[in-house]
C-alpha cells in the first residue's frame, strides 16, 4: 500500500485563503451589475432616489425603457397609469333610521403623467406603495355621509341616486386630495343586516296574510252581492209579472165592458127597429102576445136539468091577450 506525501508547496497552491478574496470581488461586482439597470414597463412612469432625494425632476419622470441607477445606492420608483380597478371590500354604514348596511365597491381609476410626481411622492410614503390604502379610508368616508341620509326602506328605490351621489362624492375627493383621474365607481353589493332583512319578511308574510284576507272578504261581498242582485232581480220580474197580470186584466175587464155596452147597445137598437113599426111598445108587447098565442101547442113547457135527472115543468106567465073589441 502506497502512502500519498504532500509537502509543503503543494498545501500552500490549494490554501483557501488565496482564492476567497477573488470570488468575493466577483460576486460584489455581479450584484453591482445587476442592481444597476432597471426597467419601465409601457404601462409606467418612473424616477430614482438618492439617499431619499429625487433625481429627476417633477416634469420630467422617467418613462418606458431600460435606465441606469447607482447600485446599492439609489432605488428606483414605478407607478403605473394606465386604468386601474380598486376592489373595496365589505364594510358597514348605517343609515338615518340606524339600520346597518353592508357595502362592496369598485372604483376604476388613472393617475396622469402630470401627477405621477405627486402620487409618488407627495401622498403617502414614497412610490406607488400605498394609493390604495389611501384612497379605501376616503371611499368608506364618502360612502357613509351618503348612507346617513337615507331611509333603509327607501334604499333600493333611490339606489340610482344613491349611486350617483356616492361617485360624485368619492370622485371629487380622489380628484382634489389625490391628483388621480376617477372613472366611475360600482357599487357591487347593498346587504342589509340579518334583523332587518328577518322584519321585512314578517312584514311581507302578514301583508300577505292581509290581503288573503281581505281578497276573501271581497269574494264573498261579492258572492253576497249576487244572491242580492239575483233577489232583486227575482222580486222584480215577480212585481212586473204580477203587474202584467194586473194589466192585463184590466184590459180584460175593459174589453168586456166595452163588449157588454156594444152587445147592449146592439140589442137596443135591435128592440128600437123592431118596435118602430109598432109605434111604441104597447103595441109591440101585444104583438108578442099574439105570436105567443098562435104558435102554443097546449102543452107545458120542460127543461131539461143538467144533472140529467127528470124533466122539470118551467110555466112562463103570459100576459093576457086584449081582444079586439067587436
Amino acid at each position: 500500500m502506497q502512502t500519498l506525501n504532500l509537502g509543503p508547496s503543494v498545501i500552500k497552491q490549494i490554501d483557501p485563503r488565496r482564492w476567497i478574496f477573488p470570488v468575493l470581488i466577483f460576486v460584489l461586482l455581479a450584484l453591482a451589475l445587476s442592481d444597476c439597470f432597471f426597467t419601465i414597463d409601457q404601462t409606467e412612469l418612473g424616477n430614482v432616489r438618492r439617499f431619499g432625494t429625487v433625481i429627476y425632476p417633477k416634469t420630467q419622470p422617467l418613462g418606458p425603457g431600460l435606465h441606469f441607477k447607482l447600485p446599492f445606492i439609489d432605488k428606483a420608483d414605478k407607478l403605473r397609469i394606465t386604468l386601474q380597478t380598486l376592489h373595496i371590500p365589505a364594510f358597514d354604514v348605517l343609515t338615518v333610521d340606524n339600520q346597518r348596511v353592508s357595502i362592496e365597491e369598485n372604483f376604476n381609476y388613472t393617475i396622469s403623467p402630470t401627477q405621477a410626481y405627486h402620487v409618488m411622492y407627495e401622498v403617502g410614503r414614497a412610490g406607488n406603495t400605498d394609493i390604495e390604502e389611501q384612497l379605501i379610508p376616503v371611499t368608506h368616508d364618502r360612502t357613509a355621509r351618503v348612507f346617513a341620509v337615507q331611509n333603509m326602506v327607501n334604499v333600493n328605490i333611490n339606489r340610482e341616486v344613491i349611486q350617483a351621489q356616492v361617485e360624485k362624492d368619492i370622485t371629487t375627493s380622489a380628484e382634489n386630495l389625490f391628483g388621480i383621474s376617477a372613472h366611475s365607481l360600482q357599487i357591487a353589493s347593498i346587504k342589509p343586516s340579518e334583523n332587518f332583512m328577518r322584519s321585512i319578511d314578517e312584514a311581507t308574510m302578514a301583508k300577505n296574510g292581509a290581503i288573503a284576507a281581505e281578497n276573501q272578504l271581497r269574494t264573498k261581498q261579492f258572492e253576497a252581492q249576487q244572491v242580492a242582485a239575483t233577489a232583486k232581480g227575482a222580486a222584480d220580474a215577480a212585481i212586473e209579472q204580477a203587474r202584467g197580470q194586473a194589466q192585463s186584466t184590466k184590459v180584460n175587464a175593459e174589453a168586456n165592458k166595452e163588449k157588454l155596452e156594444l152587445e147592449g147597445a146592439g140589442l137596443k137598437a135591435n128592440l128600437e127597429a123592431q118596435m118602430a113599426p109598432f109605434g111604441g111598445p104597447d103595441k109591440y108587447v101585444l104583438y108578442l102576445q099574439a105570436k105567443a098565442a098562435l104558435n102554443w101547442n097546449g102543452q107545458t113547457p120542460q127543461i131539461m136539468t143538467s144533472g140529467g135527472g127528470s124533466a122539470t115543468n118551467l110555466i112562463l106567465p103570459l100576459p093576457a091577450l086584449a081582444l079586439p073589441k067587436q
